[in-house]
């Protein structure tokens, strides 16, 4: 006589996957949490890289580097091409290649260059090493050239010129490479000498993005990368910490000028 192998009846395997679907439910927020608390700690640790980075340079040439810096006769070209997309970007170095006497910085995917937490969507930006990742404080490292009027235009800061190091934002997670005070105002259209990368400019997570026509559909821009709607920022006196994106908001006057933080503009 055969006997009947016992088994699971209908009802029994529904019980079962609801049950597997039900943890599964329960598991994966507390799963993505801790991906992007790991992908925030490691892109503190990039700051921090940078940050020390920079405090060396600013040692050795007793000023920060230009943030970015036109080509020009007899310049030292980098040998692995230049940072961007030369139909949209400027072609010249950049103050990572400045760095690169001070610190160990690779532009491949993965590298201290690339934040982990980057949310940016468009494929014109994601594989973009200048989008979505890190920026300078425009203020603090310069443009070598620039437009006439360009209010960032000049020598990089030394460190006697700022007036508080340890309050004065140097470089953190940004939409472009370059970042400023102009990025934080709430207006429709923040002045930007490169138009062109009016929707890479900005600070992730503030607030004030979703007033600005061009950001309304760029997650990293509205959403943020970290929790709490914050970023990574390093200071100009070599420390790192995590500051609320709003907390670089640069408030406007009644007659529209603006109150620029000493913290955007420290000097």
């Amino acid at each position: 006589m055969v006997t009947k192998k016992p088994g699971f009846t209908l009802i029994e395997l529904l019980v079962v996957i609801a049950i597997i679907a039900l943890l599964i439910s329960i598991i994966m927020p507390a799963l993505r949490a801790v991906k992007q608390h790991a992908q925030s700690v490691l892109c503190g640790s990039n700051i921090r890289q940078f940050s020390i980075g920079f405090t060396v340079y600013q040692q050795e040439n007793d000023t920060f580097p230009y943030g970015f810096k036109d080509i020009e006769p007899g310049m030292v070209e980098p040998t692995d091409r230049y940072p961007g997309d030369a139909t949209r970007d400027k072609v010249g170095l950049w103050w990572f290649n400045y760095l690169r006497d001070s610190m160990e910085i690779s532009r491949q995917r993965g590298s201290v260059l690339w934040c982990p937490s980057n949310n940016e969507a468009s494929i014109d930006r994601k594989y973009n090493d200048l989008c979505g990742n890190y920026g300078v404080n425009r203020s603090i490292c310069k443009d070598a050239h620039g437009a006439t009027g360009n209010p960032f235009r000049g020598k990089p800061l030394r460190m006697t010129q700022i007036r508080n190091p340890s309050g004065a934002f140097l470089i953190g997670d940004s939409g472009y490479s370059l970042v400023s005070w102009q990025a934080a105002v709430d207006s429709s259209t923040p002045a930007f000498e490169n138009l062109k990368r009016l929707d890479s400019f900005y600070v992730p997570g503030l607030t004030l993005n979703k007033n600005r026509d061009e950001l309304w559909q760029n997650y990293d821009a509205i959403k943020g990368r970290h929790s709490g709607k914050k970023i990574n920022a390093g200071f100009a006196d070599g420390h790192m910490e995590s500051i609320v994106a709003d907390s670089l908001e640069v408030k406007t006057n009644g007659d529209g000028s603006c109150r620029i933080p000493p913290i955007w503009k420290p000097n």
